[in-house]
């Protein structure tokens, strides 16, 4: 069908960081010799309201804050990771959002919204009185404007809005899509983190080179509604917000977000503690979370996510390619022990397929239970042989596959532990086979909360990040029909039935459900999170 070949194509452009990668305690970064001090300095100097904004925002709070690697270009309609995503949610904002810590959508700048009977049509009254950051008004044109330019960027975020037939504007606070057909998920896309967000037309028509939308412009720039303003970037060095004057909402306590590129980890703890970092975003060992707890200059803020921790299998294991061992292996790992073990108070055991509140609690619940003499008998035929476990650039993952290799080694397979790096993991194993492991433990979240946007990614066939080349058909098929259904009891039923089919596979295994756990300086208040963002926090929510 059109809508689901159009996903697909456009989602196998998804960058790691959200998917395989969304999580890092301590992520190996290759790219740490690769930061130039000489690269120029890109200002807003001479581009829309960057010099008001600079200057309302000269004096005030700074917040200072890290990333762990230079982000891709900023273009929101074709930003697709998770490092940078705080100056996304800080400048941008979209129709929808999520309530804090919650999967209940919320208006942003939408106020209402309506849903016709055949999931056909979708209503929109939009807030008054929003401006972006350059001064232009925001209004249905505008609106209209922001979804056919996501449309014509033809980005990994693409899929989102590949099923709007058209858009009307009947006056400048009402907002009309019309959908080629049912399309469940709609909703949860305008709340993505890599939704449609709304984008200044004046910017966009006054830097277009070429044809190119102003993406070039967009990538070192910002154009929307948000409470910030991209300031300076500085390539592998610094990234500065500054207050937006035009904000609509209430105005942040802290004026300036200085943004510094660490990619050593410890290097950023040892900044938060001192106080040079107001806060750490991500990235540290659990071990060091541990003892800043006890530190009483800062203060650990644990956030619930949609990210978990997951073991996946190869279909062409020799071994695992058995479908009562791929069971037998479920029921043999003791997920509680080790996720206490690897995750201490940063993660709780899976309880459910997919990650805690995506689908109704139990709905299709991780119900493997603990048998491990079951695998030993299942392994009978295979003595000896020799299996891999993998991991890829975390250590607690590491440790994960440390505990799956040791029971596998116990009931008489040769199993190794072996890291595969990076870029061999997005560019290798989903187009070669034979450079798979038999398993591979990874983290994985999804785009937003419907279940679609995370078996489409990760458990469908082919799908971009389904890096062992797992495959459930009948599962596919359900879920396809799920996505289209016209009332949303139907498509929840669906989607269970699909959820359910994936994992009575036994190739996608649920580890744990894990937390984004940030540090801060003491005194640091009106924290923000959403369950749908890695590394985020709220910015202009916080105070001291």
């Amino acid at each position: 069908m059109k809508s689901q070949q159009a996903l697909t194509a456009v989602q196998r452009a998804r960058k790691p960081f959200l998917a395989m990668f969304g999580r890092t305690r301590v992520r190996l970064v290759a790219c740490a010799s690769a930061i130039a001090v000489g690269t120029a300095l890109l200002t807003g100097a001479g581009g829309f309201g960057l010099a008001s904004a600079s200057a309302s925002s000269s004096s005030g709070p700074t917040f200072y804050t890290a990333f762990s690697a230079d982000p891709s270009p900023l273009d929101p309609d074709t930003f697709y990771e998770a490092e940078g995503e705080l100056i996304m949610q800080s400048t941008y904002q979209s129709l929808l959002t999520f309530a804090s810590n919650s999967s209940t959508l919320q208006p942003q700048l939408a106020t209402s919204w309506t849903e016709s009977k055949n999931g056909l049509t979708y209503t929109f009254e939009l807030r008054k009185g929003v401006k972006f950051s350059d001064g232009t008004p925001f209004n249905s044109t505008a609106a209209k404007d922001s979804f056919e330019r996501r449309a014509a960027m033809k980005g990994g975020p693409s899929y989102m809005v590949a099923d709007i037939k058209s858009i009307d504007t009947p006056s400048p606070d009402k907002l009309i899509i019309h959908m080629i057909h049912p399309q469940s998920p709609f909703l949860t896309y305008l709340a993505s983190p890599f939704g449609p967000m709304m984008e200044s037309p004046t910017a966009i028509k006054e830097h277009t080179v070429k044809g190119d939308h102003a993406s070039h412009w967009l990538g070192s720039h910002s154009a929307g509604t948000g409470p910030y303003v991209l300031t300076s970037v500085q390539p592998n060095v610094r990234y500065v917000l500054t207050a937006n004057p035009y904000y609509w909402g209430p105005k942040p306590y802290f004026k300036t977000a200085n943004i510094a590129v660490i990619p050593d980890f410890s290097t950023q703890q040892l900044e938060v503690e001192s106080g040079q970092l107001t806060g750490v975003m991500h990235g540290l060992t659990t071990q060091a979370y541990d003892s800043l707890r006890a530190n009483s200059k800062v203060e650990v803020q644990t956030f619930p996510t949609l990210l978990d921790t997951v073991l996946d299998v190869n279909p062409a294991s020799k071994v695992f390619d058995n479908a009562t061992v791929r069971a037998a292996l479920r029921d043999a790992l003791d997920n509680k022990t080790i996720t206490t073990e690897v995750f201490g108070a940063d993660a709780s055991p899976a309880m459910n397929f997919y990650p805690t509140g995506m689908l109704p609690n139990g709905a299709v619940p991780e119900d493997s239970v603990y048998k491990p003499s079951l695998l030993a008998s299942a392994l009978k035929s295979y003595k000896g042989d020799k299996v891999t476990v993998g991991w890829s650039q975390d250590v607690a993952d590491q440790l994960v596959a440390n505990i799956v290799a040791a029971t596998l080694q116990k009931d008489g397979l040769n199993a190794t532990v072996e890291e595969i790096p990076a870029p061999s993991v997005i560019n290798q194993l989903p187009t070669t086979p034979r450079l798979r492991p038999d398993l591979l433990v990874g983290d994985m979240n999804p785009d937003s909360t419907s279940p679609d946007t995370w078996a489409r990614i990760y458990n469908y066939t082919n799908a971009p990040v389904n890096w062992q080349g797992a495959s459930v058909p009948a599962a596919d098929k359900v879920l396809d029909q799920a996505v289209t259904a016209s009332n949303a009891k139907t498509a929840l039923k669906l989607e269970i039935k699909a959820a359910t089919m994936y994992r009575n596979s036994n190739y996608f295994d649920p580890i744990s459900d894990d937390d984004d756990t940030m540090v801060f300086s003491k005194g640091i208040t009106g924290f923000h999170s959403l369950i749908t963002y890695q590394y985020v926090i709220n910015l202009a929510d916080l105070r001291r």
